[in-house]
C-alpha cells in the first residue's frame, strides 16, 4: 500500500503541475516585458532553445532614430521559456557594425545552421543595405560580432531582375541548406525567392525570377516551417500571421495555397496590455514547431513591447496542420485521441462501480447481510471466461441472523456502455462500446465503516472513422476501496487501483491493415465527500469528489506496409473535480418489499493536461513526428436515474441508467444492473449468461437437504428463432 500512496502523490504533483497549461490549436503560454530593449521587433533561437535573440530600435517615426538600433541576446536558463529568459548581451548595429548610420529599423534576426553569422533586415528605405551580415567568431555569441570582410550585406533591388523600387526588407529566411532566401518586401508586396550558389553567402545571390504576391498583407516577419511546406507571414495592418501551404518545401511556383489568419495574439496582448496600438512584427518556433513566439511592439514609444509564447496542437500549426502525421490524417488523429479518452474511459469506469457499492453500502448499512450478487456467467471470451472461475453460483451463505462484523460479503456489477465523440476539424468521429464485470468483497467494520476491494474486467472499443480504425482494450484492473464515517452524516470515500492494459490495435491506410498490439498499466485514484440529510422517507446526498490517474502505453510498431508507424511511449495524466447531488427515497409496501428510487445529477470539470507523443515511420525511425492531444471535453454532465428493490423472499435487484455528456465533444449511455437472491431458507438461485458462438440464458436452483445438494437448472437459447431449451436435474453431495 505504501508503493501506491507513493505512486498518486506522484501523479497528483505531476497533474498540478501541468494542468495550468491546456492546450487547443495556438494556447497562450505567457509572455515577456522586453521595453527596456526598445522597441522589439525581431525574434530568433539558438538550435538548442537556451538562447533568445530579439531586434530592437527606438524611434520617433519611421525615419527618425533617437537611439542606436541593436540586436539583443538573452540566455534563458530552461529551453525555449521565456519566463527564465535574461539579458547577457548586446550588439549595435547601426554604423560601424552595418556600414552605415542609414541601417535602422532592424526587424528580422536569422542565423545560419551552425550560428557563425547572423543576418538583420533594414525596414527603412534608404541607401543602407538591406540585408546586413554579420560574423560571429563564437556560434551564437553576438559579443563575437564583426563585419563580413569585402561585403557588409546587400540592397535587394541591386540584385538583377528584382523591382528596383524594392527597397527594403522586413522579414527574410532561408531555406534548410541556405541555398535559397526569402525576402518580404513591403514596397512592392512581394516575396522574392534569391538563390545562392554558395551557402548563406550574400555576395553570391541571383533573382531567380520566382516570387509570392501578398498585395492583400503589410509584410513584416516570415519564417518557414522545417520542411519549407508551411510558410508564415505577419500581416502588420490586420495585426495577424497568415498561413501558407506550399505542395513543395521551400518552392514559390509551386501550388501554394492560404490555409487560414491567425490573431489570438492580438487579442492576448491587448488584454494583458490594455492597449490596441501595438503592432505584431515578426514570429519564430522552437525546434520542433510545437512552439511559437509573437514579437509585439508600438511606434513612437518604448513601451508595451513584449515576447508573447504559444503551445501548438500539432507541429507548425497555427492555423492548421499539415504534416500527413501529424495533422491533416484525421483517422490517425483520431487513434491517438482514442487512447487517451480510452485511458479516461478505463479509469472511471473502474471507480464508477465501487462507489455505486458504496452508495449501496450506505443505503442497507443497517443489515447484516450485505451480499448483493448472485449471477453466473460463462463465457468464451478469453478475458470473461476466467469470471466462471471467480463468481460461483452459491458465493455466500444464508442470510442468518449468525452474521457478524466480520464477516467479508461479496457483490459484482455489470456495465454497458455505449457513446460517440464527435468529428473535429483535426480528428475523425469516434464511436464507443464498453462492458465490464466487477466483482468485490467487503468488510464491515462498523455500521458506517467498511472497507474491500474490487476486480474488474472490462472491454473499451472505439471504431474511429467509417472504420478506418479499430482499438479493442482489455482492462484486468484491482482496486481497494472504503468509506469512513464522520458527525452529522458526513463520510469520505476513497479507493486506489492499478490496471494493465492490453490493446488489439487495427488502422487502414490506403486499402491496407496495419496491425499491432499494445500493452500499458494505469493508477488511479478517487476522493468523495458525502453529506447526507435525512428527510423522512427521502436521502439527500450532495458529494465533491476528485478522481486522478496516470496511464502509460508502451512503445509499439504497426505492420502491414510503408505506411506502418512507430508509436513512441505515451503518457498520459488525467484529473476530474465533480460536484453532484444523489437522491433516493424509500418506500415500504405492505408486504415487506422496499423500493429505492434514485435520481443523480453530477457536474464534473476535467482538467486534464494535453499530452504529447511521437510517431515515425517504420521505413524512417529516426524521423520523428510530434503529436499534442489536447483537452477534449473539459465540462462534463452526467444525469442518471434508477432504483433499488429489495424483497422480503430474498430478491434483490438494482438497475441504474446514466448519460454522460461532454460538452461539445460527444455523449455515453451506461446501464449498470445486478439481480439475485438472498434467501433465508437454505436455497440459492442465480441467474445465468452464457456466451460462445451462441448466447444462452438460465436459471439455476441449489436446494441442500441432509447435507446433499439438489440442482436444477434450465437454459435457453436467446439468438435464434427455434430455441433449444435444456432443463438438468442432479443431486450430489461433496464428502
Amino acid at each position: 500500500m505504501s508503493f501506491l500512496i507513493k505512486v498518486f502523490f506522484k501523479i497528483l504533483i505531476l497533474i498540478f503541475l501541468v494542468a495550468s497549461n491546456s492546450y487547443a490549436e495556438a494556447t497562450y503560454v505567457r509572455i515577456l516585458n522586453t521595453n527596456s530593449q526598445k522597441m522589439t521587433t525581431g525574434i530568433m533561437f539558438n538550435s538548442d532553445g537556451t538562447k533568445m535573440y530579439t531586434g530592437a530600435s527606438r524611434i520617433n517615426s519611421w525615419s527618425g532614430v533617437d537611439g542606436s538600433d541593436k540586436v539583443f541576446e538573452f540566455t534563458l536558463t530552461t529551453a525555449f521559456d521565456i519566463s527564465t529568459a535574461s539579458q547577457s548581451s548586446v550588439v549595435a548595429v547601426r554604423g560601424t557594425n552595418c556600414g552605415s548610420s542609414n541601417f535602422k529599423q532592424p526587424l528580422d534576426v536569422i542565423f545560419n545552421n551552425d550560428g557563425t553569422r547572423i543576418f538583420i533586415s533594414n525596414t527603412a528605405s534608404n541607401s543602407a543595405n538591406d540585408i546586413c551580415e554579420l560574423n560571429l567568431t563564437t556560434a551564437y555569441d553576438i559579443d563575437s560580432a564583426e563585419t563580413i570582410s569585402g561585403s557588409e550585406g546587400i540592397n535587394i533591388n541591386g540584385i538583377s531582375g528584382i523591382d528596383s523600387s524594392a527597397e527594403n526588407a522586413s522579414g527574410i529566411a532561408f531555406n534548410s541548406d541556405g541555398s535559397k532566401l526569402f525576402v518580404a518586401n513591403e514596397t512592392v508586396d512581394k516575396i522574392f525567392e534569391i538563390n545562392l550558389s554558395t551557402e548563406f553567402d550574400l555576395s553570391t545571390a541571383s533573382y531567380s525570377g520566382i516570387y509570392l504576391s501578398i498585395s492583400d498583407y503589410d509584410p513584416a516577419g516570415i519564417t518557414f516551417s522545417k520542411d519549407g511546406t508551411a510558410l508564415f507571414l505577419i500581416d502588420t495592418s490586420d495585426k495577424k500571421v497568415v498561413q501558407y501551404s506550399l505542395s513543395n518545401g521551400f518552392d514559390l511556383s509551386s501550388t501554394i495555397t492560404v490555409e487560414g489568419t491567425f490573431n489570438g495574439m492580438k487579442t492576448k496582448h491587448e488584454e494583458l496590455t490594455s492597449t490596441t496600438t501595438s503592432t505584431p512584427r515578426s514570429l519564430a518556433f522552437n525546434g520542433d514547431g510545437s512552439k511559437v513566439y509573437f514579437t509585439y511592439s508600438r511606434y513612437n514609444s518604448t513601451s508595451n513591447s513584449r515576447v508573447l509564447e504559444y503551445d501548438l496542437d500539432c507541429p507548425y500549426g497555427i492555423v492548421n496542420c499539415l504534416n500527413p502525421v501529424s495533422g491533416s490524417d484525421k483517422d490517425l488523429i483520431g487513434v491517438i485521441e482514442s487512447y487517451t479518452e480510452m485511458s479516461k474511459r478505463v479509469m472511471k469506469n473502474n471507480i464508477k462501480p465501487v462507489m455505486h457499492r458504496l452508495e449501496w453500502l450506505r443505503r442497507h448499512r443497517k443489515e447484516d447481510n450485505l451480499t448483493n450478487q448472485n449471477i453466473q456467467f460463462n463465457f468464451s471470451n478469453e478475458m470473461l471466461a476466467s469470471l466462471s472461475k471467480v463468481i460461483p453460483i452459491a458465493n455466500k451463505e444464508s442470510s442468518t441472523n449468525e452474521k457478524q462484523k466480520g464477516d467479508w460479503f461479496f457483490w459484482s456489477e455489470g456495465q454497458i456502455s455505449i457513446g460517440d465523440i464527435e468529428a473535429t476539424s483535426g480528428s475523425s468521429r469516434k464511436e464507443l462500446d464498453t462492458n465490464g464485470i466487477t466483482i468485490g468483497a467487503d468488510k464491515k467494520a462498523s455500521e458506517n465503516k467498511m472497507y474491500g476491494y474490487a476486480l474488474q474486467f472490462g472491454r473499451d472499443s472505439a471504431d474511429i472513422g467509417n472504420s478506418a480504425a479499430i482499438l479493442d482494450t482489455d482492462n484486468y484492473s484491482l482496486v481497494f476501496y472504503g468509506t469512513i464515517p464522520h458527525e452529522d452524516g458526513r463520510f469520505l470515500d476513497a479507493a486506489l487501483g492499478l490496471s494493465t492494459l492490453k490493446t488489439y490495435h487495427l488502422r487502414k491506410k490506403n486499402s491496407v491493415n496495419l496491425s499491432g498490439k499494445r500493452a500499458g498499466k494505469q493508477a488511479f485514484g478517487s476522493i468523495k465527500l458525502n453529506k447526507v440529510y435525512n428527510k423522512k422517507n427521502i436521502n439527500i446526498n450532495p458529494t465533491a469528489k476528485f478522481d486522478f490517474g496516470f496511464t502509460e502505453l508502451n512503445t509499439f510498431q504497426e505492420s502491414g506496409s510503408n505506411d506502418a508507424l512507430i508509436y513512441e511511449k505515451h503518457q498520459i495524466p488525467k484529473g476530474f473535480a465533480s460536484l453532484g447531488m444523489l437522491v433516493d427515497k424509500t418506500k415500504k409496501f405492505n408486504n415487506g418489499n422496499v423500493l429505492k428510487p434514485m435520481a443523480r445529477l453530477e457536474y464534473t470539470a476535467d482538467f486534464s493536461p494535453s499530452t504529447n507523443t511521437n510517431v515515425s515511420y517504420v521505413g524512417t525511425p529516426s524521423t520523428d513526428h510530434f503529436i499534442r492531444i489536447g483537452n477534449q471535453s473539459t465540462h462534463n454532465y452526467n444525469a442518471g436515474l434508477g432504483f433499488d428493490l429489495s424483497t422480503v423472499t430474498g430478491w434483490s435487484v438494482i438497475l441504474n441508467y446514466e448519460i454522460d455528456y461532454a460538452n461539445g465533444s460527444g455523449h455515453t449511455d451506461n446501464l449498470n444492473f445486478i439481480a439475485g437472491w438472498v434467501p433465508k431458507s437454505e436455497t440459492e438461485y442465480a441467474l445465468s449468461i452464457n456466451g460462445s458462438e451462441n448466447i444462452k440464458a438460465g436459471f439455476n436452483i441449489v436446494k441442500k437437504v441432509r447435507g446433499f445438494d439438489l440442482k436444477f437448472n434450465i437454459d435457453s437459447d436467446l439468438l435464434y428463432e427455434n430455441r433449444s431449451q435444456n432443463a438438468k436435474i442432479s443431486l450430489n453431495k461433496v464428502f
